[in-house]
């Protein structure tokens, strides 16, 4: 019987080894693996934004007689263009667009065999901005906003209704940033970053010669600006105590935001500004990186309403270094 099982365990594996090398396994096989939600929606919203952008100038733009034009967009029963065209239209763009699921009604019934009924069909709001004049009329255009509701399913897309007129997006509240101190005129950081910036924009010195090693910074080509000075540097670090002599500990590193003065002419120039990086290496300050946006103070839990022994804050806001600086 040992004998008899011992052959049979073998028989089995060897049997086993054979299904697994000809694939005769017994998991699933594999399905082609379907598009992603995440491409299917960076799909839907170009198609949703490019047929919104089209539709808002061809309504826009119609007169009477050219419904057909817009029969291409959606179902025009009922729809009344004016004699004449009454607006032109210039530079469309989409200024927002949210995707959102159609819900079924409570009519609707499951397929036959009970199963729930699948809806593909994707809806954006999409919200196009758009400079709209009055050729009949001498004063400017403006700048206005349509909302289009979009379908895409996989016939293509459409619109559920022709466009509504809506207002502009509402403006937020400042923004708060987290540079707490600023810089002196003659502190070799400031020093550092007038360098860097007149390189980069009026093409004074090369560019090499004020970046940390390996940084992958350039300057831009051909130099746009006759010259740049920085105006105000704020940092959040303190240097207060800190001489032209005073070298930095080696690797310190400060984020800083530089207003500058970019000349355009002898006589015109524009306020520019810049968030950079600064690490210390061999006794100096070198650019290591030019931001992608200013440093933003860091958000503290709210006090719970009513909780005992707590009381609003508020935040300080620093003006020269070591002291309180203008909020930004």
């Amino acid at each position: 019987m040992t004998r008899y099982g011992l052959l049979t365990a073998i028989g089995a594996g060897a049997l086993a080894l054979l299904l697994i090398l000809f694939g005769f396994t017994g998991s699933t096989q594999k399905t082609p693996t379907q598009r992603t939600n995440d491409a299917a929606d960076i799909r839907g919203q170009a198609t949703a934004s490019d047929f919104a952008q089209q539709f808002v100038i061809a309504w826009l733009e119609a007169k009477l007689g050219e419904e057909s034009t817009l029969a291409s967009f959606v179902r025009t029963d009922g729809l009344r263009l004016p004699d004449e065209a009454a607006f032109t239209v210039s530079d469309a763009r989409v200024a927002s667009i949210e995707e959102s699921r159609p819900a079924r009604t409570s009519g609707s019934a499951p397929a036959a065999d009970g199963a729930p009924v699948r809806d593909d069909r994707r809806i954006y709001t999409v919200t196009v901005s758009a400079s709209v004049s009055d050729p009949r009329q001498t004063k400017p255009s403006e700048r206005r906003y349509f909302s289009v509701p979009v379908v895409i399913t996989d016939g293509g897309a459409r619109a559920a209704s022709i466009p509504s007129p809506v207002p502009s997006p509402s403006i937020g509240a400042d923004v708060s940033l987290g540079y707490r101190y600023r810089v002196g005129p003659s502190h070799p950081v400031t020093t550092a970053v007038q360098q860097f910036l007149a390189a980069v924009t009026s093409g004074e010195g090369e560019v090499s010669r004020y970046i940390t090693p390996g940084t992958n910074l350039r300057a831009i080509t051909p130099p746009p600006y006759a010259g740049v000075t920085v105006l105000d540097l704020v940092s959040d670090r303190d240097f207060t105590g800190d001489t032209a002599a005073s070298a930095p500990s080696e690797g310190r590193k400060t984020r800083v935001l530089a207003t500058v003065d970019l000349a355009v002419s002898d006589r015109q120039s524009t306020t520019a500004q810049y968030p950079l990086t600064l690490t210390a290496r061999g006794g100096r300050w070198e650019v290591s990186a030019l931001d992608t946006y200013p440093l933003l103070p860091v958000q503290k839990s709210a006090p719970a309403v009513g909780s005992p022994g707590t009381s609003p804050t508020s935040a300080v806001t620093p003006t020269a270094a070591g002291t309180p600086a203008p909020a930004n």
